[in-house]
């Protein structure tokens, strides 16, 4: 039986390999990037073209038929160029939206002519790339109301191994939960504006997710089994409620886009079993909440329509598959103190799943 390997590996600020430029790119690839100041500060990176081998190794190992990359460069053809010259050109690439923070796709090529893109400014995918309302967190006059929008657009594509086959694959990196909040203290005493601006900076977040619901919802009716529906990607949330989500009652975003039990037949489940999922993470980071421990969370997921998880359809998610690809990650990384970016891949760990069809 064919199968197909997806991953999702978000990739750090890709655009630092690139000297960090967007609009006045060279179209090298620098020895060394000095590093950015500003509002975004990236990091130093001493050898270039050594993170690079770590990056395109890592995913070798890991070895994708897909793998949805996200923070990719801003540019079609610094990917192409990347894929080119650490990737042997054994990829087809794809790109939504031009972005600081792009989210790109890697087809092998073997499969490209199987594979077929929905363009990130199609009216078919107006739930993903139009303007949605959301109210800010105390807003309820219809005076309150704003309107929001994808940053970055979901990468859509369709692989139709046949005629009759469909399998949809949704790349996602939704918006960050980044605020004014960034310590415990702001927390303990309730500082009003770093803590309205940790929960509006959820409610944009619930507000994209909600989009992208309504639009899986849409790819599952009518129902066919022969189509099947996968997104995946940096959700820049985790299935356990966080201190803030306890506090003030709200869901986490998987939970959120899950959907709902009164129809399950476009009911996502996650890829992951959940005894594997309780103890997985992708990240570790400083939590401000926590008086900046370093804790560990699970944010890069994989998920899937009904008929994958059953073995209904066309495409079944192949039992116990998904994974974080810890052990591959650790081969390349060799920033043990979490303090060099040129000695890790990224700050995110891969996870994969294997589709049979």
């Amino acid at each position: 039986m064919p199968q197909l390997k997806v991953a999702t590996f978000n990739v750090e600020w890709m655009v630092s390999i690139f000297g960090g430029q967007w609009k006045h790119w060279n179209g090298k690839i620098p020895t060394s990037f000095p590093g950015q100041k500003g509002p975004i500060r990236l990091a130093a990176i001493k050898d270039v073209p050594e993170l690079c081998r770590r990056i395109a190794g890592l995913i070798t190992t890991i070895d994708p038929d897909v793998i949805g990359i996200e923070e990719g460069p801003p540019l079609l053809a610094q990917m192409r160029l990347f894929v080119s010259r650490f990737l042997g050109d054994r990829y087809r690439v794809y790109q939504s939206n031009e972005n600081r923070q792009s989210i790109f796709a890697l087809v092998r090529n073997a499969l490209a002519g199987q594979m077929i893109q929905e363009p990130h400014d199609s009216p078919s995918l107006v739930l993903l790339n139009g303007k949605f309302p959301f109210y800010p967190w105390q807003g309820f006059q219809v005076k309150d109301q704003k309107q929001h929008r994808f940053d970055r657009v979901p990468l859509v594509l369709k692989f139709q191994p046949t005629a009759q086959k469909e399998l949809q694959i949704v790349v996602v990196h939704t918006k960050s939960k980044f605020s004014k909040l960034k310590t415990r203290a702001q927390w303990e005493n309730r500082e009003k504006e770093p803590v309205l601006s940790a929960l509006d900076s959820r409610q944009k977040l619930s507000a994209e997710v909600g989009q992208l619901r309504k639009y899986v919802t849409a790819q599952l009716q009518p129902l066919d089994l022969n189509k099947g529906v996968l997104v995946m990607g940096d959700f820049n949330d985790g299935p356990f409620a966080d201190l803030m989500e306890r506090e003030f009652l709200l869901h986490n975003i998987v939970d959120e886009l899950v959907g709902s039990f009164l129809d399950p037949d476009k009911y996502l489940r996650h890829a992951m079993t959940s005894s594997v999922l309780r103890n997985a993470e992708t990240v570790r980071f400083p939590d401000p909440l926590q008086n900046g421990q370093i804790v560990g969370e699970f944010i890069d997921h994989v998920l899937v329509s009904p008929s994958l998880v059953e073995g209904s359809g066309a495409f079944t998610l192949r039992a116990n598959s998904c994974q974080v690809e810890t052990v591959a990650y650790d081969q390349f990384n060799a920033d043990v103190n979490d303090k060099d970016r040129g000695l890790r891949p990224s700050d995110h760990r891969p996870v994969s799943a294997v589709i049979d069809y």
